[in-house]
């Protein structure tokens, strides 16, 4: 199954990438989670608006929320046709209201962009990353793919109009279990997975690519 979306990162007219020095300045563990959060948006048809959401009075702008520990990163873009987000600002938040500053940088270079690139730049900011931080590199894709299943299962429950602590009784199990799963489902049994499916209404499905 292919991407549902491409995330492309702005560059200057001199050829400079803010989005990859941005990331670059992030140790490897937080690292990690910005860009799990941003192959949710490429890879998930619906991403939960916690990670990806439209900012009211903006030019369509999307905000993706990711965060780390304490820390909390933004990354601010829009669309570029339906299935290519291209991301023109990003800066660590401090403050509860996105900065009308960083709006204004991010509206800004909209004007200038033009998008439609062969190969995701995530992808490619990954793929470097990973070869030169071994620290960012170890445990990424299991890391990310557990992830991404706590997603998943999330929704899937909000969406059965269940609350951890329902799910937890159908499962004879704690919420605090449920909200462990939910925040990264590591080390999770395909029975268990399998139960949750069944609780919530709906069909574990496995797919070999």
């Amino acid at each position: 199954m292919g991407a549902m979306r491409k995330i492309i990162f702005y560059r200057t007219a001199s050829g400079k990438n803010p989005i990859g020095d941005f990331l670059d300045q992030l140790p490897a563990k937080p690292a990690q989670k910005v860009t799990w959060v941003l192959q949710l948006v490429e890879d998930l048809e619906k991403v939960p608006s916690k990670y990806f959401k439209k900012l009211v009075n903006t030019q369509d702008l999307w905000e993706i929320r990711a965060s780390a520990g304490s820390n909390i990163f933004r990354l601010i873009g829009f669309f570029d046709g339906p299935n290519v987000v291209i991301i023109a600002h990003s800066f660590q938040k401090k403050t509860q209201k996105t900065p009308k500053r960083s709006i204004k940088i991010a509206e800004e270079r909209k004007k200038t962009i033009l998008g439609g690139k062969d190969m995701s730049d995530l992808q490619k900011y990954i793929k470097k990353r990973k070869s030169r931080d071994n620290k960012f590199a170890a445990g990424y894709d299991t890391g990310y793919e557990q992830f991404k299943i706590g997603v998943i299962l999330k929704k899937a429950r909000e969406d059965a109009g269940l609350t951890q602590e329902e799910l937890a009784a159908k499962l004879n199990t704690k919420k605090s279990a449920i909200s462990r799963i939910e925040n990264h489902a590591e080390d999770i049994k395909l029975s268990t997975l399998g139960k949750i499916a069944n609780a919530l209404g709906k069909e574990l499905r496995l797919e070999v690519a």
